[in-house]
């Protein structure tokens, strides 16, 4: 007989999508949560925030995962200081094939420091497909 009484509620995990325009982060944050490809041509600039919910379950326990895509044009610079708010986790994006989005790393890395807790989980993502001259 399988146990009875109230169910523990879902932990609940924000995670954070930061770094320079058109890394990828949305098509990340698209292929994570729906499972699909964002196609090339219809990519556009994310405005302001986008953000998924995503529900898993982790070691037997159930897992909200609130994942923020933040915007990565410096006018959006402002607002998104306030999103870094009770993170739990940051995931800062580049594009292995744009020297700038590499270069940015370290002015995306002392942000992040400035609004993040202590102990937030931080991970650096190289994303997007280098393509060979043989292709």
């Amino acid at each position: 007989m399988p146990p009875t009484g109230p169910v523990p509620p879902p932990i609940n995990v924000k995670l954070l999508l930061i770094g320079n325009s058109s890394v990828g982060k949305s098509s990340l944050l698209l292929r994570f949560s729906d499972e699909q490809w964002l196609p090339e041509d219809e990519a556009s600039a994310t405005i302001g925030v986008d953000f998924r919910v995503h529900k898993m379950e982790v070691r037997g326990k159930k897992v909200k995962l609130s994942i923020w895509d933040t915007a990565g044009q410096e006018r959006f610079r402002t607002i998104t200081s306030s999103y870094y708010r009770g993170a739990q986790g940051v995931i800062l994006v580049y594009d292995v094939a744009n020297r700038e989005s590499f270069d940015a790393l370290p002015r995306w890395y002392a942000e992040m420091e400035t609004y993040v807790s202590p102990g937030v989980v931080q991970v650096v993502v190289g994303n997007k497909l280098v393509k060979s001259m043989q292709d």
